[in-house]
């Protein structure tokens, strides 16, 4: 499993078509815990930077190279928008929702 300073999350923000790196302040597993009891992502509509744990904001260059370096990275992706949308992707490539999620 990996632990809180192995792993970084890659966000791509809809609405401010931004880009971010978070580092949770948890494990892993809990990141994926806390993300399936999140009953809205609301609170970060706007802006991630509520998040639990630091947040900073990366240039599209930066998250390119980050994605493409995400497999041996270890790292968590986060499409972050509503919440018909907003999915946490493991570094597997599995998809968790949030139970909020209203997606088909």
């Amino acid at each position: 499993m990996i632990n809180k300073r192995d792993f970084l999350v890659l966000i791509d923000e809809e609405y401010g078509y931004r880009y971010w790196c978070w580092r949770p302040n948890m494990s892993a597993m809990a990141l994926e815990a806390w993300w399936a009891a999140l009953s809205s992502v609301e609170p970060y509509f706007m802006s991630p930077e509520p998040l639990p744990g630091e947040v900073w904001q990366i240039d599209v260059e930066q998250y390119e190279q980050q994605c493409e370096r995400r497999a041996e990275s270890q790292a968590y992706h986060l499409h972050l928008h509503q919440d018909d949308d907003s999915v946490l992707t493991r570094p597997d490539g599995q998809p968790r929702y949030h139970l909020g999620w209203e997606g088909c």
